[in-house]
């Protein structure tokens, strides 16, 4: 009996570390992810359109008109892709921001997509049978928390890039104004004005002496 337990822990440890260890990318993603290694914007996309891939995927799963019985089961399973996704792209962009990238736009871009990922989520809870939430809601509650916590993160980057990027800005002016003056310096450092005397200004006066 002892040992027929001990089997069963190493098979369920076994499983619980192999899901651990679950790469939510097929082969054709890694090579894109890889093609795109040094372009931030892109593998920012990249990540967003892979998740809206799992999200439509469920979308698809239960809108069939003879839902499987497995079905909760691979809603599962796509719905734990769509966590680790959001979370790889969360890590993503705390490297490029930390490189100092311009993500305002693409921050942009993840706000709008975790929008529409966080309502689909929604309809997707407010949707299913009890039997059925119980088959996915762990999965659904690890996404929805992923997608809440990237996106009080990418509004608190957002905020703080257009901070600095304003102040970028305004230094980048500053500096070009300063190279302007410095470039006109010695245009007029041997130049000095003779007072004139001769105008109205100088009417009925004489200039002084020397």
């Amino acid at each position: 009996m002892k040992l027929l337990t001990q089997i069963l822990l190493m098979v369920l440890c076994a499983g619980a570390q192999a899901q651990m260890h679950h790469d939510p990318l097929n082969d054709r993603e890694v090579d894109q992810m890889r093609e795109n290694a040094q372009d931030p914007k892109k593998r920012i996309d990249l990540i967003l359109a892979f998740a809206r891939e799992r999200v439509l995927a469920i979308e698809r799963l239960r809108g069939a008109t003879k839902p499987g019985l497995d079905d909760p089961g691979k809603v599962a399973d796509l719905l734990t892709d769509v966590a680790a996704l959001i979370d790889e792209l969360d890590d993503n962009l705390a490297m490029y921001n930390g490189h100092s990238e311009d993500l305002r736009r693409p921050l942009r871009h993840v706000l709008d997509a975790e929008t529409e990922f966080q309502q689909k989520l929604k309809a997707l809870d407010g949707n299913a049978t009890p039997l059925q939430k119980r088959r996915f809601a762990a999965a659904l509650e690890d996404a929805s928390d992923s997608l809440n916590s990237s996106m009080e993160s990418a509004h608190a980057m957002l905020a703080d890039q257009l901070e600095k990027k304003g102040e970028e800005k305004d230094k980048e002016k500053l500096d070009r104004q300063e190279a302007k003056e410095k470039q006109d310096a010695p245009a007029n450092a041997g130049h000095r004005e003779t007072p004139d005397y001769t105008g109205m200004g100088g009417l009925g006066r004489t200039p002084p002496e020397h």
